[in-house]
């Protein structure tokens, strides 16, 4: 019942709105200096394209007292016929624009857009205007006064309109409407006030229909240099400066060598200069909007080159290494079947050796496979229990022989996370492994892997820590390239950092790490806050 009431509410005002106008329009009749302003018919065209047909009623109505304004007493059928021209030209206006157009509200965000505005939603039907207008009475067929009324029609239509259009939109499905701010930088907001005061200062020197075309000249000068926004405000302050302040009585003393601009020629004029200045406004943002598409699509490009060559590189580097992993482990224990067949009585020796090099092609094999896993996987975010995760890790890795002599512990102040389970295994499983196998392997050195999760205001951080051989100075920048391996001592392949860094990568994250030669290393993941089971948003 409420919202019945209050759209009830809004049509009243919207009809005495148009009533009002309607009266304001025939007072300014008698202004010699004025454009012949009817001031419903601009607002008749905006409301339809803001609201559809709803407001067709309200127009009819708004016809039919306009006629009761001008004077006429007896409406004939003949009159109520032309009291139908506000209806008739807005119903146009809208049908021509959206269904030829095929666009359900003129956008005017493209020249396209504003070329189809101005001549489907303006031009055709304030045309269809004209044929009322030949048949009011007090016209009496006069082609000149038609000519006149039309492009009075134009030049008060094109700049409101757009302005109105461009700047309000309003959304059927909310039923609210939403703005686009005109914001300009501080050197556009001083030019326009300057070329504004230029304008004054010549509307009280130079009469207007002699040197009209001055102002057309300084829209479209301050059109071409800052775009379609600026042109609108320019043709706005034009229109309030010229034809709207002289209806003022007391602008009348200052307007002596105005000029009347009841001249089509005047009219033909300015209707001209204000539509190309428009255009050249609209072109020109088109062209800046281009230009930024285009360096957006470069830098888009440049990355996507960079990412390839990066993606190259490392499929060379892979191939390569890959090959002699692969190779090493086979050749290995080729010899080492060799050496079985030539010397009988170590046989338990080289079958424990054999194992040995099956166990680092398997491992290779299983990083190999973590690779591609990770770089073809989409983040699939779940709730991610971060000792379940570290417990099934560590099983793992229980049958290594070094595992029995570390001390693991756990210190988790966040418990879980939302992240993809496979990405964090995979980097937590490669860090793990890291800290497990480069740890001092004299007896006195009790080793210790600690874990832990916090939170700060900016970020989640996992931190492991170990107190292993820790990491030279020199190495540590290079930890997380593809094969790198950062001792002398190392037996890995060097893929699991730079599997760690990419799957945290994927998961949104980055990885860091603090190391001290001698005394151990802190590998910290960093996630964003997001990846909190209150912050994510499924």
């Amino acid at each position: 019942m409420l919202p019945t009431l209050r759209y009830i509410a809004n049509l009243l005002l919207f009809q005495l709105a148009l009533i009002t106008l309607a009266y304001v329009s025939f007072q300014l009749t008698s202004v010699t200096h004025s454009l012949l302003l009817y001031l419903p018919l601009v607002v008749g065209i905006v409301s339809i394209h803001w609201f559809g047909w709803r407001v067709l009623p309200t127009l009819l109505i708004n016809g039919v007292t306009t006629m009761l304004i001008w004077g006429v007493s007896h409406l004939t059928p003949k009159l109520l016929l032309i009291s139908t021209h506000e209806a008739a030209v807005a119903l146009a206006s809208w049908l021509l624009y959206s269904k030829l157009f095929k666009d359900p509200g003129p956008q005017l965000g493209t020249s396209r857009s504003f070329l189809g505005f101005v001549s489907l939603a303006v031009v055709i039907p304030i045309s269809l205007n004209s044929v009322y207008v030949y048949n009011y009475g007090f016209i009496k067929g006069d082609l000149d006064k038609v000519a006149l009324y039309w492009l009075s029609d134009f030049l008060t239509i094109l700049p409101i309109a757009t302005a109105l259009l461009y700047i309000f939109k309003f959304d059927s499905s909310t039923r609210k409407f939403s703005r686009i701010p005109l914001y300009f930088k501080k050197n556009v907001v001083i030019e326009l006030a300057g070329v504004s005061v230029l304008f004054i200062s010549l509307s009280l020197i130079f009469p207007f229909d002699r040197f009209w075309f001055i102002y057309g000249i300084g829209a479209t000068i301050v059109s071409l240099r800052w775009g379609f926004a600026a042109s609108i405000t320019i043709n706005l302050i034009i229109f309030l400066l010229n034809y709207l302040f002289p209806l003022f009585d007391f602008a009348s003393p200052l307007l002596i060598n105005h000029g009347s601009t009841q001249y089509i020629s005047v009219h033909l004029g300015m209707a001209t200069m204000m539509f190309v200045s428009l255009l050249v406004g609209r072109v020109v943002s088109d062209l800046r909007i281009a230009q930024k598409n285009l360096k957006s699509q470069k830098a888009r490009v440049d990355h996507i080159n960079s990412e390839l060559q990066k993606a190259n590189q490392e499929l060379d580097r892979f191939v390569y290494s890959a090959s002699h992993d692969l190779s090493a482990p086979l050749k290995s224990i080729k010899g080492l079947v060799t050496i079985c067949r030539l010397d009988g009585a170590n046989i338990p020796e080289y079958l424990q050796k054999i194992d040995q090099s099956v166990e680092r092609l398997e491992e290779f094999i299983n990083e190999v496979l973590d690779y591609s896993r990770t770089s073809r996987k989409n983040p699939t975010p779940a709730l991610t229990p971060l000792e379940e995760v570290f417990k099934n890790i560590h099983s793992r890795f229980e049958y290594l022989e070094e595992v029995s002599k570390i001390n693991f512990k756990l210190d988790l102040n966040v418990r879980a996370l939302i992240i993809d389970r496979f990405l964090l295994q995979v980097a937590l499983s490669n860090l793990l492994s890291n800290a497990i196998k480069y740890q001092k392997n004299h007896s006195e050195h009790q080793s210790h892997v600690y874990f832990r999760s916090y939170q700060t205001d900016q970020e989640v951080i996992l931190e492991i820590e170990d107190n292993g051989e820790g990491i030279r100075p020199q190495y540590q920048n290079k930890l997380f390239d593809m094969f790198y391996r950062g001792t002398a001592t190392s037996s890995g392949s060097g893929l699991g950092l730079y599997i760690a860094q990419e799957a945290i990568k994927k998961a949104g994250g980055r990885i860091e790490v603090e190391s001290e030669w001698g005394e151990g290393s802190v590998f910290r993941i960093h996630l964003p806050l997001a990846t909190l089971p209150g912050n994510y948003t499924f």
